[in-house]
């Protein structure tokens, strides 16, 4: 049985397009791993908080205590235990919602998802896998947009940090442009979905 960790930051909520998306994934893949547990985190139910001097502080002293047992790391220790990880998130301002990187900020903790060998990072997650999920209004994936878009490689920066050497996404865009058919890449990007459910 795998246990796969699932990293909601669609801050819409049910109206959220690239949930739609990620509950399509989740949908094919529970169907054909049912043995395998989700846990289902959403980032917006969590009132995090961004890093502050007295939270630095207090983590730094607890790391130099080796004491990694504190609700601190709660959530960097889950994300380091799961088999694979799937983060769904919106691409908002070239990037994704500042939820998702308050959250990437509380678990990037030193010895629990990565650490330092010969002052080189060493990635200490478990998974392999991790697959991002997001849609964009425009179009960014071609042409002069491209070098706008940072969140995909955002992702990848850090799951290489973190020792996640699979890194898939799937993206709807051009949603907001009247020209083209929104549902109609929704629908495509899910059905992407369901084909990479099939081997993740």
């Amino acid at each position: 049985m795998k246990w796969i960790l699932f990293v909601n930051a669609c801050v819409r909520g049910e109206q959220s397009r690239t949930l739609k998306i990620a509950r399509r994934f989740l949908e094919e893949y529970k169907k054909l791993n049912p043995e395998d547990s989700i846990t289902q985190l959403d980032l917006c139910d969590l009132a995090l908080n961004c890093l502050t001097s007295e939270v630095l502080a207090l983590r730094e002293q607890l790391l130099k205590e080796n004491n990694l047992e504190h609700d601190l790391f709660k959530l960097a220790k889950q994300f380091a235990a799961a088999d694979k990880i799937i983060i769904a998130a919106p691409f908002w301002d070239l990037s994704f919602p500042a939820i998702l990187k308050v959250y990437i900020e509380q678990i990037s903790v030193p010895e629990i998802t990565f650490g330092y060998e010969n002052d080189i990072p060493v990635g200490l997650c478990k998974a392999e896998k991790l697959l991002y999920i997001t849609t964009r209004g425009g179009e960014f994936s071609h042409g002069f947009a491209k070098e706008f878009e940072m969140g995909v490689p955002y992702i990848k920066a850090i799951c290489a940090l973190y020792g996640i050497k699979n890194v898939i996404s799937i993206c709807a865009e051009g949603l907001d442009m009247v020209e083209n058919d929104a549902a109609e890449i929704v629908n495509n990007a899910m059905e992407e979905a369901v084909e990479i459910a099939k081997t993740f």
